[in-house]
């Protein structure tokens, strides 16, 4: 008992971290009959996907930087919710696939648990109790935003759960006036940034930026502090997210989530769901429900006049308000003064911050009963199993389900079809494959299908542009799914396939090719319109650039021949034969960091028909290659390099001078 009291901490950070995993027992659980899986969502659509291909690349030896199996192929390291460099996700490399399904969705468990120990943690350093601590962690771990649809969208439960060791950290920099626990905050918002959704992460920083400014509000030397121990925040976690963040940016600014409509970025909760606050949903998420105990809790920290209390007490009113969207009047506002800004959807996401700000109230309304012995202490340990049960009953199974009989990437017949087909191509899937339009990240299957959050804007316009034929020939697509049935020449339905129907399409497709004739266009948009003219073009023949090519080319005068040679994710070597001055066009996208060289010496990249990389070539034999090495990730792996040593120095001098001190 002696032993069990000096170490209560321990004890119920173990607790903590448990508890997730018994709420979700049925994911772990040997037993087949009683398994389940996370539902069909997001989850199996799109994360498990990315993280599944980017464990595959790294257990390769491979960065995963360029990703040829979606959208046409796009730089995948931009995409931050691949999660490239988290450092709690790098383990999937050393797990097989057979078993990287169930080690995500132990991953995210795992991640509850953490949030849980981490709120401990701060909910215990601000009010000295392990009891207020301890109901604190459990309504957040165990709460219904963290338990519903983050564990499905894993960037955002893992972004979310450096929240609370963020505060704890900085509140203790600015109660002890160090910088070194500021630095370690910094690690834990990079943290926060390459686990790879931003939305959440811009609200943890929101959070931890106006809470220290709060805390050091009495003067301008304690201001100045707060502004130091801020920088230090920042700078240490863009520092060491770099790697991360800065191609991230560069995808953005080019992506389709540029000039979103209002519609699309405005959505939240109707109003009618903040009855969500005081019950859960039946059978349904509950994303504002932290347990009706909690929920008194908090009302009791409100009635306390403190500073601190008001800063919680306006984080939950503006963060509940800002999570109705349009269907309320914070939004809006905030819309209105930086609509360019606006590339975060799902408004309702706010209630991370409802539920956490709500649990730090409970925090302090538990020690206040305390204080005014009000309860007596060995209520404790009933009000843990009653706010435990409760968040239990109200969570238990919702985003589960039982696994499919042939799991969500079966190997149908046009899976094992289509792999057992040979040569460089691609296919239009229409997101008609097993676990929809990433399927090709599992099926190592080239598509021109694709589901993310970032993809090239001008890619969907050349979609949408040019006719269908035409970029079946440009993308060299072989093989279309499809449920539609087509009549075209050179499209033929492959009989022996069930539904959906198979296409292979003889429509000269080529993975690269030679032309000599080309039409010189200003811009992409006017590749993109004279490249959709089907009247007139041939682009096996005539070229569409939007700058005039050196050395111009010239009519063949002799036979010609272009191969492709080498190929994997990130490079592509071609043999090219040239009987006079040419353009040599490969169906590959383009996109900044493709470096391209012939008989191993630089040459200048072009742009084709307004999406695909070419180059111009006098007469002769020629080796091609293009290789994906963007400027981008290598300055962001330099950055994070440096903060990480310099961070290690900083930590290192700072113990130095604390054991000198006390000596």
């Amino acid at each position: 008992m002696r032993y069990f009291a000096t170490n209560k901490s321990i004890f119920a950070g173990i607790i903590l971290v448990i508890l997730p995993f018994l709420l979700f027992w049925q994911i772990w659980w040997p037993n087949s009959d009683d398994r389940h899986v996370f539902a069909q969502g997001d989850f199996v659509a799109q994360h498990y996907p990315f993280r599944s291909f980017a464990a595959e690349e790294i257990r390769s030896g491979r960065l995963p930087i360029w990703d040829p199996y979606t959208f046409g192929g796009y730089p995948a390291i931009s995409e931050s919710q691949h999660a490239t460099f988290y450092p709690l996700g790098l383990w999937l490399a050393l797990v097989p696939a057979p078993l990287r399904f169930l080690a995500l969705e132990i991953e995210a468990i795992f991640h509850l648990g953490l949030s849980a120990l981490f709120t401990f943690l701060l909910v215990k350093h601000l009010t000295n109790s392990i009891g207020a601590a301890m109901l604190s962690g459990i309504s957040f771990g165990l709460s219904g935003f963290l338990t519903s649809y983050p564990m499905l969208q894993t960037p955002i439960i893992e972004a979310a759960t450096w929240l609370p060791a963020g505060l704890w950290l900085a509140e203790i920099s600015v109660t002890k006036r160090t910088l070194k626990f500021a630095a370690i905050a910094g690690v834990a918002m990079g943290f926060s940034i390459l686990a790879g959704h931003p939305q959440t992460t811009s609200y943890c920083i929101f959070v931890i930026v106006t809470y220290v400014l709060m805390r050091s509000s009495a003067n301008w030397k304690e201001v100045r502090f707060a502004l130091t121990v801020i920088s230090i925040i920042i700078t240490i976690a863009l520092g060491l997210s770099a790697a991360q963040w800065i191609p991230s940016v560069q995808l953005a600014l080019v992506s389709n989530r540029i000039g979103l409509s209002y519609n699309e970025v405005s959505g939240g909760f109707g109003t009618n769901a903040l009855v969500g606050l005081v019950r859960p949903n039946t059978d349904e998420w509950s994303p504002l429900y932290v347990g009706i105990f909690p929920l008194l809790l908090a009302l009791i920290g409100l009635c306390q006049r403190q500073v601190v209390i008001w800063y919680w007490g306006i984080i939950f009113t503006f963060s509940l308000l800002l999570s109705l969207g349009r269907h309320g009047f914070v939004y809006p506002f905030v819309y209105s003064l930086a609509p360019n800004a606006a590339l975060f959807r799902g408004q309702e996401r706010a209630a991370f911050l409802v539920c956490f700000a709500l649990v730090v109230l409970a925090g302090y309304g538990y020690k206040q009963l305390i204080l005014q012995n009000w309860i007596p202490k060995w209520l404790l340990p009933i009000s843990i199993i009653i706010v435990t049960a409760d968040l239990f009953i109200a969570n238990y199974g919702v985003i589960l389900q039982k696994p499919p009989e042939e799991g969500f990437y079966n190997h149908t017949l046009a899976v094992n079809y289509l792999q057992n087909q040979p040569g460089y191509w691609r296919i239009s899937s229409e997101a008609l494959l097993p676990s929809g339009g990433n399927a090709g990240k599992i099926f190592h299957l080239r598509d021109v299908t694709g589901n993310g959050p970032l993809s090239l804007a001008n890619y969907h316009k050349f979609m949408r542009k040019v006719p269908e034929t035409r970029w079946w020939q440009l993308l060299n697509v072989r093989y279309v799914i499809t449920e539609r049935s087509i009549e075209y020449p050179g499209v033929n339905l492959i009989d022996n396939m069930t539904h959906p129907n198979i296409y292979q399409l003889d429509l000269g497709g080529k993975p690269v090719w030679i032309t000599h004739d080309l039409e010189i266009v200003p811009n992409q948009d006017n590749a993109f319109q004279v490249t959709s003219s089907m009247k007139w073009l041939d682009p096996y023949q005539t070229v569409v650039l939007e700058k005039s090519p050196s050395p111009k080319p010239k009519s063949a005068i002799d036979s010609e021949s272009a191969v492709l040679v080498k190929h994997n994710n990130h490079y592509i070597e071609a043999e090219v034969s040239l009987s006079a001055p040419g353009i040599i066009v490969l169906s590959e996208i383009d996109y900044p960091g493709w470096k391209v060289s012939a008989n191993g010496k630089t040459i200048e990249s072009l742009r084709a028909f307004g999406l695909l990389r070419a180059v111009s070539l006098p007469r002769g034999t020629w080796t091609i290659e293009w290789e994906y090495s963007p400027r981008s990730v290598r300055m962001g792996v330099i950055i994070s390099g440096l903060t990480i040593c310099l961070l290690a120095l900083l930590l290192r001098n700072t113990s130095y001078a604390n054991k000198q001190h006390s000596q």
